[in-house]
């Protein structure tokens, strides 16, 4: 069977991808019996990709916002306030069931609960029948079997647990991130939704992690009550492809690359920027162009955040930022926009070195004046 397009992954980046898809045939395989099942996403995102979702997919898929942040640490305690919403909350089932209408209404398949296996770069094997086709497009996430078998590159992740509980005590208006010795690479998070919550947290080993969301339950100064849900899924550390074109037939898109932010993992905000200069390509035929904007929007940028990252976890000191944001934030130059954009928060930081050393010198003299006193 021959095919325009195939696409490996009914997730936000095959869905979204062959929704921008208008000129060649697209097939979709996704291994789940239905789209945004299971799941496995904490789903904050910030205001720029939380428009991009509102003008050209649904509104409904926004199901809560937040306009302060409270980083909590073993020492100190954060809360950065904004007169407007700075994170945003996505019901990702929505949103993969209202990407998934747009993509059969444009005529294109997506068919279900069939896993594909790659055989070439441009042929799989799916409900027992060969599928070829022009250009193949890998977007079956994080723990991508096509990027194992077509690549052979080493993966390693975080594991993210998650629950959904109903929840007294919290601030709906505030998103929680929570650091602790027992998650030295990682976070905790709390999400308020309404009455109810997720509590998350994430570590490279799956019982650490579990010990961790144990913790903060009896730890918590809030009330949890009934737990209604538990999930979890993996996060990327490995480092993204550094061209996601083979051939000029095979593009890997999502989390199969990754496309993530290095220091939370978040991964929407750059599926949603790259995705549209991806289809075009593919309508042009011109598959192999799109290395250049991928460099330029996603590999460039990540370079020094993963740097930046790594020295982070190896040190211990992950909840650094913290204060580095917080400063930004005194020193006004912190915008919503940030929260999506974590490049321009490092070039923001390498242009503030010596106002912020001043500010990073006055507070270690705050520290000591307290332990001396």
């Amino acid at each position: 069977m021959q095919r325009d397009v195939i696409i490996v992954g009914g997730g936000p980046a095959g869905l979204s991808l062959a929704s921008n898809i208008r000129n060649l045939d697209v097939i979709v395989f996704e291994e789940h019996s239905r789209v945004g099942f299971p799941k496995h996403c904490a789903g904050i995102v910030g205001c720029e990709t939380a428009e991009i979702i509102t003008s050209t997919i649904s509104s409904k898929t926004i199901d809560h916002k937040y306009r302060n942040i409270l980083f909590k640490a073993p020492n100190y305690t954060v809360k950065l306030i904004f007169k407007r919403e700075v994170a945003f909350h996505v019901n990702r089932p929505l949103l993969e069931e209202a990407l998934a209408s747009k993509v059969e209404a444009l005529g294109h398949r997506v068919v279900l609960n069939t896993r594909a296996r790659p055989l070439t770069w441009g042929k799989i094997l799916a409900r027992g029948d060969i599928f070829k086709c022009r250009y193949l497009v890998v977007a079956d996430g994080a723990n991508s079997l096509f990027r194992r078998v077509l690549v052979n590159e080493k993966q390693c992740f975080l594991m993210g647990l998650q629950l959904r509980a109903r929840v007294k005590g919290l601030d709906k208006d505030t998103l929680y991130i929570i650091y602790t010795s027992s998650l030295p690479e990682f976070f905790a998070w709390i999400i308020p939704l309404e009455e109810e919550a997720l509590i998350g947290v994430a570590s490279r080993d799956p019982m650490r992690a579990q010990r961790a969301l144990q913790y903060l339950q009896r730890h918590l100064k809030i009330s949890v009550e009934n737990i209604y849900e538990k999930f979890g899924g993996l996060l990327p550390l490995h480092k993204p492809l550094k061209s996601p074109v083979f051939g000029g037939q095979l593009v890997f898109h999502g989390d199969s690359v990754p496309l993530v932010k290095p220091y939370t993992g978040g991964g929407l905000y750059y599926i949603f920027k790259l995705t549209p200069i991806l289809a075009r390509y593919l309508e042009e035929y011109k598959l192999e162009d799109y290395n250049m904007f991928y460099t330029k929007l996603f590999y460039a940028k990540t370079i020094l955040e993963r740097i930046s990252v790594e020295f982070l976890r190896n040190s211990n000191q992950y909840s650094l930022p913290v204060k580095v944001v917080n400063w930004l934030k005194i020193l006004g130059f912190l915008q919503r926009k940030d929260f999506d954009n974590h490049y321009s928060l490092l070039l923001k930081l390498v242009g503030t070195i010596p106002i912020i050393g001043v500010l990073a010198l006055s507070d270690i003299f705050k520290t000591l004046y307290n332990v001396l006193s």
